[in-house]
């Protein structure tokens, strides 16, 4: 790992002048909001500020922006924003849509439209069509500078994330019904080519102990009964026509040769993962990344109060064999944090750079209040972290390779309890820089959760 100098900047604001600003009511953490602490070879190259940032897809030099209603009060700054990307990775704002949604996951499809994610009725309560629905909203951005509300597919328990296939025009929709184990649960398929207006979905149902009779059950080649209530989220592998279902309770490797027919190949068990939260793999596809959002993010700071322990981690696989896949070890930041409200890996992506002549494995991954973070996985038995950035203040929702700068997306000023005003500015893209990526990305740009063609 990189040598772990770190850098503390003051506040901008000291306590006299928060005082004579009627600022008094502060906390001391919030007063030192501009401390920031980082390793020597991460740097923060930009900034888009906007509140309550969830997720992040990206095609070609445009990048699309998700913010969640996160409350009601939320609701006029929810939608989706559109940024150009220049040549120095910096972004400019292009436009923001209010199309209010929790928690308005996106993704481009063929490069002209977003699809955004509403897990919750009450929320999606500021455009049409499908206003007071859940389910993928689709949003005509062929002009990046007027984007529009065009389609709405409503979908069983709604849309909690969601994942385009490639250039198929298809939308793999996770959801699930928590409160009812014994619901309906499988995978939404929503073509969105064939009829953006009103896009036909189809209902596969999982195979297991409690499945009906209402809807066609997706083909389970793996021995094992599936266990899941539906996926949390579902990563792909195009190259080896593999999608990576991270089901709650298990994760399920699918082969997806006929995309709007996949089948469960293969289901892994870990009895030390809370939540089966996100599957990304490596370039070569032959390791699997599990990430485990602990207790849900709703376990405070205990995720990150024993450093090394299997508590919101990123669990590595060995799939060269993927009927048979091996852990190999876990990983996760090796600093407590007890201040942090949110503390657990959430979502990631998978990159390749240079270090001494040999390209080596990398993930970076968002940390919710405990930052941005990247680990080198080359070795995937030995797992090392490689660079950190903290920014008090800040929480982040999602973090990801693309073209040479690291992206991630702050859900400030939310908190655990509601949301904090004094942290507003913090929410919104930050964009890094960390030595060595970004200087010769050869082939791989990085795997982004999400990247249009």
């Amino acid at each position: 790992m990189t040598p772990r100098t770190r850098y503390r900047y003051p506040a901008l604001l000291s306590a006299p002048l928060l005082l004579a600003a009627g600022l008094s009511g502060l906390t001391a953490s919030a007063q030192e909001a501009d401390t920031i602490t980082h390793t020597d070879n991460i740097q923060l190259d930009d900034r888009s500020p906007f509140a309550y940032g969830t997720d992040l897809a990206f095609n070609g030099d445009l990048v699309a922006a998700g913010a969640g209603a996160w409350e009601e009060d939320a609701r006029s700054d929810s939608g989706v924003r559109i940024f150009e990307r220049n040549n120095d990775g910096s972004l400019d704002e292009l436009s923001f849509l209010n199309c209010s949604a929790w928690h308005a996951d996106v993704d481009w499809v063929q490069g002209r439209y977003i699809v955004q994610s509403s897990d919750n009725e009450a929320d999606n309560s500021t455009c049409e069509p499908g206003q007071n629905s859940a389910g993928i909203r689709v949003i005509d951005a062929e002009n990046p500078r007027r984007p529009s509300s065009v389609g709405f597919a409503e979908t069983i328990h709604g849309s909690h994330n969601l994942t385009a296939v490639g250039d198929t025009g298809l939308v793999y929709n996770s959801s699930y019904n928590l409160g009812d184990p014994s619901d309906v649960d499988g995978l939404s398929i929503i073509d969105v080519a064939a009829e953006p207006e009103d896009p036909p979905v189809r209902f596969l149902e999982f195979p297991d102990a409690d499945s009906s009779s209402e809807h066609p059950e997706m083909t389970n080649n793996s021995g094992t009964m599936p266990t899941s209530p539906g996926c949390h989220d579902i990563g792909l592998d195009l190259d080896h026509d593999r999608a990576f279902c991270a089901g709650i309770t298990e994760t399920m490797i699918w082969d997806i040769s006929d995309p709007r027919s996949p089948t469960i190949e293969t289901i892994i068990h870990n009895p030390d993962v809370s939540i089966h939260h996100g599957a990304q793999v490596n370039q070569d596809g032959d390791v699997l990344l599990v990430q485990d959002e602990w207790l849900g993010a709703a376990g405070a700071n205990s995720g990150c109060l024993a450093p090394h322990q299997p508590s919101g981690t990123i669990w590595f696989y060995d799939i060269s064999d993927p009927d048979n896949p091996q852990p190999r070890s876990y990983w996760s930041a090796p600093e407590p944090d007890p201040t942090a409200d949110f503390c657990t890996t959430h979502f990631f992506g998978t990159f390749e750079m240079p270090i001494d002549g040999k390209q080596h494995d990398m993930v970076v991954t968002s940390y919710y209040q405990h930052g941005v973070w990247v680990a080198d996985f080359t070795d995937p038995a030995s797992v090392d972290t490689h660079a950190f950035y903290e920014p008090d203040g800040a929480n982040f929702w999602s973090a990801y390779p693309y073209k040479g700068r690291l992206y991630a997306n702050s859900f400030s000023p939310a908190t655990l309890t509601g949301s904090d005003p004094a942290s507003a500015d913090k929410g919104g893209i930050w964009t890094f820089r960390l030595d060595g990526y970004g200087e010769d990305v050869g082939e791989h740009p990085g795997r982004p959760a999400h990247a249009g063609p």
